[in-house]
């Protein structure tokens, strides 16, 4: 298997990556977070139940009886 390249270079700004040291959650925007939460509070509940059930479903298709993440 030949050796990963890890050329400093590579690990610029641009790249995603975050330099070390620092993580992604320091450059999120609180505000910006906050109103995501909200939209999402304020969401249609009819809609976040006929989601929760296709959710519900597809996470306990393949599980055992006795498995059931949602019995």
């Amino acid at each position: 298997m030949p050796a990963l390249d890890t050329n400093e270079s590579d690990l610029t700004p641009s790249s995603g990556i975050p330099p070390p040291g620092e993580s992604l959650r320091t450059r999120a925007d609180p505000l910006a977070l906050k109103r995501l939460l909200e939209s999402w509070m304020l969401a249609d509940a009819t809609e976040q139940r006929e989601t929760f059930d296709i959710l519900r479903r597809s996470l306990d298709q393949d599980r055992p009886a006795g498995y059931k993440l949602f019995p």
